[in-house]
């Protein structure tokens, strides 16, 4: 193997001593230098100075950094200067402007379709000035990127914010769906929270600017402002009510919902009043005050949580998220860009599906309470059968089956004899033993699929579905039999149980239950008349 390789070495080297070789470098060359190094971004920049209302020394903008310059209120005017060797975006945050103009070679120039305002730089020397009218001071974040970079960041850009709104409609639609039978304020409370957020991130990053022109930039940011105000007051409403604060800390939960309206109010006076001081005075008081409000729910979850109270966990995990992503937007407004701008949808995505967590977990709980209240409302808490309301629906139900497969529906109508001789003569208590053995024996005899109920008093129903009319009669039998071997033990002396079974068949479907009770009521009456009962006696030994 080592003389293989010695003789292709050996040739390789006489045949490199050829002048070929001086081709096979050059083309050695010019392919390593196209797939390891990247010319096409290198020696590129972008310059930006501030020339109105103040004079700033320039910045220079690479493809992998970023400027921040101070926005006065007003009018701000800026010199861009840029060198490139291929075409590149440069764009800048909307934030709180209310117009823009880039104007190059005396023309204005309309930005590229994007969430923020965004121009197409062509190669070479390009010189433009660049506008910006803001009804308050504010630091935009200027940035130049390659075209091949601008589109590779917005497409995953809008994945992920596509993610985000898909999920909140998922939530918005599970919660609405899940919870429209279950009588709870706090579902439509949290919708509402999901849609207000939803509509705060979309408006925020400016999704709506890629069908709306630069016209509506006003209308859209003081929609903007309102649904700041929404988010804090359908969260702070949806928190206390999940956390039960109301109950907790009675005085506490006012206050909350007060400072929510508060921030809600400074905010209809940053639309109503565009002035530097009131920007700046509603900004810092509703920044602030939200962050009061996180901080205050943040503990009051952590205590909710130490307490045992469900869903309190969740809650505090899903507010240390928002806690710390609006640190980072209010106190720690230029320690890191991407916490400021991606932070908080970070937080609000966790934040929805861990509150998502928290309503489905209420969801199965109150469903759990709703049919175990079903249940009960639907059986016979004495003799552990159905009652009338619950005989009736299953009724309904073997009626239907009867209706599509054909065969016979019995009923067998039961009315114990000289019932109220026991209780006379024995007390209710020994009654009360007297129905729980019947009601024992029909459901040892009866199929699960029958329908075995109390109609009240010492009445009892049993609804069963045959296929042959010849399934009948030995049941019946059976029954009858059976229920008439009962017996009770009062003062170690037995007593017989007796009963009147009336019983109709049906080979037609009845039209409703009352058709059916009223057949065998009359059955039942007929098979007492032709009965010989005998007052009641203790049986012989």
């Amino acid at each position: 193997m080592a003389f293989k390789k010695l003789n292709f070495l050996a040739v390789l080297t006489l045949y490199l001593q050829w002048p070929k070789r001086y081709v096979l470098l050059f083309v050695g060359t010019f392919l390593t230098t196209l797939l390891f190094t990247n010319p096409v971004f290198a020696a590129q920049t972008c310059e930006v100075s501030q020339t109105y209302p103040i004079t700033t020394p320039s910045k220079t903008l690479n493809a992998d950094e970023q400027v921040r310059l101070e926005t006065r209120f007003g009018k701000n005017q800026y010199l861009v200067k840029c060198q490139l060797q291929h075409g590149g975006v440069f764009s800048f945050n909307r934030s709180t402007l209310e117009s823009f103009e880039w104007r190059q070679q005396n023309k204005i120039l309309t930005p590229i379709k994007y969430n923020k305002p965004a121009f197409l730089i062509e190669r070479g020397e390009t010189t433009a000035v660049l506008t910006l009218y803001s009804p308050m001071p504010f630091r935009p974040v200027f940035k130049w990127q390659p075209i091949e970079v601008f589109m590779q960041k917005s497409q995953q850009q809008n994945l992920i914010l596509g993610l985000f709104y898909g999920l909140c409609i998922t939530l918005i639609l599970y919660v609405l769906i899940m919870g429209s039978r279950l009588e709870d304020d706090i579902f439509k409370l949290y919708s509402l929270y999901i849609f207000c957020i939803g509509g705060f991130i979309l408006l925020q990053e400016g999704q709506l600017y890629l069908f709306l022109t630069t016209q509506h930039n006003s209308t859209l940011f003081n929609i903007y402002l309102m649904f700041i105000g929404f988010s804090v007051i359908s969260a702070t409403w949806f928190i206390c009510a999940l956390l039960q604060i109301k109950v907790s800390w009675p005085k506490v939960d006012p206050l909350l919902k007060g400072l929510a309206l508060v921030v809600m109010l400074f905010c209809i006076l940053q639309i109503l009043f565009k002035t530097p001081q009131m920007w700046n005075i509603a900004g810092k008081v509703t920044g602030y005050t939200t962050l009061v409000i996180i901080a205050v729910v943040f503990v009051l979850s952590a205590w909710q949580a130490r307490k045992g109270i469900r869903e309190a966990a969740l809650v505090f995990i899903a507010l240390s998220f928002v806690f710390v992503s609006m640190i980072f937007r209010i106190l720690l407004i230029n320690e890191s860009p991407f916490m400021r701008r991606y932070g908080l949808i970070i937080a609000f995505a966790v934040e929805s599906f861990l509150l998502a967590v928290a309503v489905s977990r209420r969801i199965s709980r109150m469903r759990i309470a709703q049919r175990r209240a079903e249940t009960e409302a639907d059986y016979d808490h004495l003799c552990g059968i159905l009652n009338r309301r619950g005989w009736g629906k299953k009724s309904a139900g073997l009626i239907e089956q009867h209706a599509k497969k054909g065969g016979v529906l019995c009923l067998m109508y039961i009315d114990l004899d000289d019932f109220k001789q026991i209780n006379d003569n024995y007390g209710h208590a020994v009654g009360d033993e007297a129905l729980c053995k019947v009601a024992a024996s029909l459901k040892r005899i009866v199929r699960t699929n029958d329908a075995v109920g109390r109609l009240g008093g010492d009445e009892f129903v049993v609804l069963a579905h045959f296929y042959t009319k010849a399934q009948v009669n030995p049941k019946t039998h059976h029954l009858k039999t059976e229920l008439n071997k009962l017996t009770i033990t009062h003062n170690d002396q037995p007593i017989a149980i007796k009963a009147s079974i009336g019983s109709s068949v049906f080979s037609e479907p009845p039209k409703n239950i009352d058709e059916i009770l009223k057949a065998g009521d009359t059955a039942m009456y007929h098979e007492k008349l032709q009965r010989k009962v005998k007052p009641l006696t203790l049986v012989d030994g």
